[in-house]
């Protein structure tokens, strides 16, 4: 049996579910990590670079879900190498309201 070839990309794709929040994040990851802000079929994407070096990726990753948690999401969806992922992220609480 031949074995499919993984496809790695270096581009992540995030969809925002309105415009409001795509120039919040993109705001939020640039200029460490380029890339395009697009309009497809009723959904927004951002898309982001990712360089090739060892946690570039990890730190993408974990640089956006801070953000899904501080503008209160709850969870947005992303594309990397062809596959879809759910990213969660509790939304904070103000300081006033957690003391």
């Amino acid at each position: 049996m031949d074995e499919i070839p993984v496809s790695m990309s270096n581009v992540v794709r995030f969809e925002i579910p309105a415009y409001a929040g795509i120039d919040d994040l993109c705001a939020y990851i640039r200029p460490r990590w380029g890339g395009s802000i697009k309009f497809q079929d009723d959904v927004w994407y951002v898309s982001a670079r990712v360089r090739r070096s060892k946690n570039d990726l990890a730190q993408l990753l974990r640089k956006v879900e801070a953000y899904v948690a501080e503008s209160g999401l709850q969870a947005i969806r992303y594309e990397l190498d062809g596959r879809f992922y759910i990213m969660e992220a509790e939304a904070l609480l103000p300081a006033a309201a957690a003391a």
